[in-house]
């Protein structure tokens, strides 16, 4: 089995949100003055990706080795692998950056590699790269943006909060208001922020269209996280917006399950096999309504989790955890990937898994240590009471 084969999650749970994030702005992001720290690269004969047949139309060019050019081709492979849940264009992407001596690296590459680390949850290695970033250019809105997007994958609430109040302070607008809407949904009055960025959205003028995506993706979440009627009807309308983007098909067909439909999560899932979140969430579907072609399914998902982990690239820990919880009834299992699922990401799909895994194996020490944590930050973490 190529790597091709092996389906990539982005980094909170079933793929991320963040991906809308992550290259908001890329313009913002365009500055090319080196920046130039002492840092040291891999040597030139460390192996960073194998490469099969199909890989080929993915490698660069030599003469891109240009800071400018490499920037637009990382951006490239960055790009590639958000549509189609591949890893082989970040290892690219990653190798292309190799070639670049660091003392000739400009602002925007390191906020590309940040963005590298993010995908690949190298979350510490992901801010000190926004520091770098951020100490040269102190109003990169995209680095804040990235980091504020870090922050609510790892449940960091007081992180989060100030990258958003300084891009408040950069430039008023919607783009402002939905993360500050958005944390104060995890306040005690979650439909009243609902509310208020539900309005916000109805009200913009002049934005530009993919932060007006993001707000109302954004809403979506919000609307799921916090059980409020209607979140359906978001997702529809985000989905609407961009049918390719992966992590709204994965949310949506996840919140069809939790409603008891998985007929329709089935038909949400048709023609995603090849990517581990929908792949599973189609697992889960099948064996909910006995489907003839669920074996088949299950045993190339299982397959596929395999092979990832004998090549040392297991990022499928929220993956993993439903299919076990989900699919094969491996209660015990599912908590343990649940666990190490989130010793790195707090958001709320994490939560979920990690709550049900724990209901399912009868772990009540989880249970209560949640509940703790979730007092501990009066309500306010993402990790609060449902």
């Amino acid at each position: 089995m190529s790597i091709s084969a092996v389906g990539f999650k982005a980094n909170s749970g079933m793929m991320s949100r963040s991906w809308l994030l992550s290259l908001l702005l890329p313009a913002m992001a365009a500055a090319q003055q080196p920046m130039g720290p002492s840092v040291s690269q891999p040597e030139p004969e460390a192996v960073i990706l194998h490469l099969d047949e199909s890989t080929k139309s993915f490698q660069p060019d030599s003469a891109l080795l240009s800071p400018e050019k490499t920037a637009e081709q990382v951006l490239r492979y960055i790009n590639s692998s958000r549509a189609t849940g591949s890893p082989r264009p970040l290892g690219l992407a990653q190798g292309l950056l190799n070639q670049i001596p660091e003392t000739r690296w400009s602002s925007r590459l390191y906020l590309l590699r940040a963005t590298l680390h993010q995908r690949l949850h190298r979350f510490d290695e992901a801010q000190a790269d926004l520091d770098r970033v951020l100490d040269a250019q102190p109003n990169n809105r995209q680095a804040l943006l990235t980091r504020y997007s870090i922050a609510l994958t790892q449940g960091d609430l007081g992180r989060a909060e100030g990258a958003c109040r300084r891009l408040g302070q950069i430039k008023p607008g919607l783009l402002a208001d939905t993360c500050r809407l958005e944390l104060e949904g995890f306040g005690d009055q979650p439909e009243r922020a609902f509310g208020a960025l539900s309005q916000r959205i109805a009200q913009a003028r002049g934005e530009s269209r993919v932060i007006l995506d993001w707000a109302r993706v954004t809403l979506a979440d919000m609307a799921s996280r916090h059980g409020l009627a209607g979140a359906g009807r978001y997702w529809a309308r985000a989905l609407q917006s961009d049918s390719k983007d992966l992590y709204r098909r994965a949310r949506f067909a996840d919140w069809l399950l939790a409603q008891g439909r998985p007929n329709a999560a089935l038909a949400m899932t048709h023609g995603y096999e090849d990517v581990d979140p929908l792949a599973v969430l189609r697992a889960i579907a099948m064996t909910r309504l006995n489907h003839p072609q669920r074996d088949e399914l299950v045993s190339n998902l299982a397959a596929r989790f395999e092979e990832a982990r004998w090549r040392g690239e297991f990022l499928h820990e929220w993956e993993y955890g439903r299919f076990l919880l989900d699919v094969t009834g491996e209660p015990t299992l599912a908590l343990t990937m649940a666990k190490s699922n989130w010793a790195t990401q707090r958001a709320y799909p994490d939560r979920q898994l990690l709550v049900r895994a724990a209901q399912a194996a009868g772990d009540q020490a989880i249970l209560k240590s949640v509940q703790i944590n979730s007092a501990a930050v009066g309500g306010r973490g993402l990790i609060g009471d449902e």
